[in-house]
């Protein structure tokens, strides 16, 4: 059976043919949507990040015009510097602005501090620890508005500072000039503007962000957040939004950069890509198990079909293979099986029997005509004994010889009682011997002192059954075509035993052995022309072989190396011991 065209291998494509464009739609459609709703995820989350950015510069902006209109306005901070600052005057307006600088830092929620300065006073209003803020003021602006470092002219510009006081190490500082000595300025924790930045991604739990120092369009260093999982990238793309693999965990992540306007910083948010498809897992995980559970479906198809379809076919097929090999006793049973094949198995075992039922009746009749073929070869033998044996006594009885007539015709009567007493298809070998032995004693009557037989034969061997007259016809042929040189004693012998699988019958002479032309012929299977006398014995014999054995007996002819007597072989199939 092909397998490209059995009933199994249609049934599999044709289920293949169904599932596999549902899996495919399934996946295409789970691409498909993963897409659209990265895109919509990822489009809120640039929104959420502009605002955020835009927001933060707003403040700075607006912290950029309090100073202006504190170092214009104010009129504290105008008369400030007009009185000594030993004079109460000084004393009252410093508190005064003391008072308005605590007031101002908790009014602008992303300030850390709120300061005055000069070079040698400091007056600020802060939300860190008074001692250390005054000292990070003070060195910070000493630095600021030295000769070297000081701006001449009025822009704003927040400068990114480090102070290992400071939490997070890194803060913003700005100051505008109110006159020729005192600055009015602000610092900004780098650390609180990162928690606000946290807050809008629910404190880490939808990514990783972080502020970094920048110079244009390329990231420094980072001065607040946690560990980038992304830190292997510093550009800041234009691309609203760009998808990078992690070197260290291997996951995709999500990146936005937003500078900002107003300070040399940066930000940036690297969101998981399992972030934005949260709400997508189900679907994400429908797709990864539609392969597993279509090749589940599968097995349970294949499963269901080999009990209801494949196994009952199987049987049924098998059972017919063995009926082609002739085994008849085969039988399908039907009992657990569809109705259909309730009906095949029943046609199948009716079939079967009435096949059984018909080859005993054409084996009963071959086996009628071929035991009546036996019959019909058997009667051959036994008048073509008889007539030898009368031709003999022919010749005594011309001799005048009656005592050896008295004695032929005893030894011919007990032969001839016995086969007819016998009356049966087979005898044992040594019945055989005996009939051989009979027929030798007969045949020396005639040659006296000129025959001799001897065979040898073990004790288990003589019980072997063989067909009537198998042996005898190849002895008498040797006496009539062998027996040529009456001057010496002509001597037969037969030897029995096993030869494997096979009984080993061979008949030897010492007469002259078959002529060429008629070795030729035996060899040949060649029917001989000289069908009188034992010639026919000898045919007679092979056919009946054949009739019984088929091809597991056989009878081979050949000559003595020394030319001097013919050899027949005969190999019949060996029974079992308790045979």
């Amino acid at each position: 059976m092909r397998f490209g065209k059995s009933i199994r291998t249609k049934l599999i494509i044709g289920f293949m043919g169904v599932m596999l464009p549902i899996v495919a739609f399934m996946l295409i459609s789970n691409t498909i949507t993963r897409d659209l709703v990265r895109e919509k995820v990822s489009e809120s989350y640039r929104n959420t990040m502009d605002i955020f950015v835009g927001k933060m510069d707003d403040s700075l902006a607006d912290v950029n015009e309090y100073f202006f209109q504190m170092s214009v306005l104010d009129s504290d901070v105008g008369l400030l510097m007009s009185f000594p600052m030993d004079d109460d005057s000084y004393m009252l307006t410093k508190v005064r602005l003391d008072s308005k600088l605590n007031r101002d830092v908790s009014v602008y929620g992303i300030l850390d501090s709120i300061f005055l300065y000069h070079k040698n006073d400091i007056i600020f209003g802060t939300k860190s620890i008074y001692g250390d803020t005054k000292s990070i003021i003070k060195k910070t602006m000493d630095e600021l508005t030295a000769p070297e470092s000081m701006k001449r002219d009025d822009s704003v510009d927040w400068v990114v500072c480090y102070d290992e006081r400071v939490p997070g190490n890194y803060f913003l500082v700005n100051f505008t000039q109110v006159n020729e000595e005192l600055f009015v300025g602000a610092t900004i924790l780098v650390n609180d503007i990162n928690k606000q930045l946290g807050i809008q991604w629910s404190d880490g739990d939808i990514g990783y962000s972080g502020i970094y120092m920048r110079e244009g369009d390329r990231l420094l260093q980072p001065i607040s957040g946690a560990k980038s999982p992304i830190s292997n990238t510093l550009t800041i793309s234009s691309n609203p939004y760009d998808t990078i693999k992690s070197p260290e965990s291997g996951a995709d992540y999500l990146v936005m950069d937003r500078k900002s306007d107003i300070v040399n910083i940066a930000y940036r948010v690297a969101i998981p890509e399992k972030t934005l498809l949260r709400s997508l897992d189900f679907f994400q995980d429908v797709a990864l198990f539609a392969p597993i559970g279509f090749l589940a479906l599968l097995f349970i198809y294949l499963f269901l079909m080999r009990n209801m379809l494949f196994k009952p076919l199987q049987e049924l097929i098998l059972g017919m293979k063995k009926i082609s090999l002739g085994m008849l006793d085969v039988r399908l049973d039907r009992s657990k099986s569809s109705q259909e094949f309730v009906f095949l198995g029943n046609t199948f075992n009716k079939m079967v029997e009435q096949i059984k039922t018909l080859k005993i009746d054409v084996y009963e009749e071959q086996l009628r005509v071929k035991q009546g073929e036996l019959k019909q070869l058997q009667a051959q033998i036994n008048p073509h004994f008889y007539m030898n044996s009368l031709n003999i006594i022919y010749n005594l009885a011309a001799l005048n010889d009656t005592e050896s007539v008295k004695k032929m015709s005893l030894h011919l009567a007990d032969y001839f009682r016995f086969i007819m007493r016998s009356n049966r298809d087979t005898i044992t070998l040594g019945e055989e011997l005996a009939h051989i032995d009979n027929y030798i004693t007969i045949q020396k009557m005639r040659f006296p002192d000129k025959l001799e037989f001897t065979y040898e034969a073990s004790e288990s061997l003589l019980n072997y059954p063989i067909m009537a007259l198998t042996v005898q016809p190849f002895v008498e042929n040797a006496i009539i075509h062998g027996f040529k040189n009456r001057r010496k004693v002509f001597h037969i012998e037969i030897e029995v035993e096993p030869e494997g699988p096979q009984l080993l019958i061979r008949i030897k002479d010492n007469g002259v052995g078959f002529a060429d032309d008629v070795l030729r012929d035996l060899k040949a299977g060649v029917p001989l022309q000289e069908a009188e006398s034992s010639r026919l014995g000898i045919m007679n014999v092979i056919h009946r072989l054949n009739l019984t054995y088929d091809d597991k007996a056989s009878v081979s002819f050949s000559n003595r190396s020394d030319q001097s007597g013919a050899v027949v072989t005969i190999m019949l199939p060996k029974l079992p011991e308790e045979g």
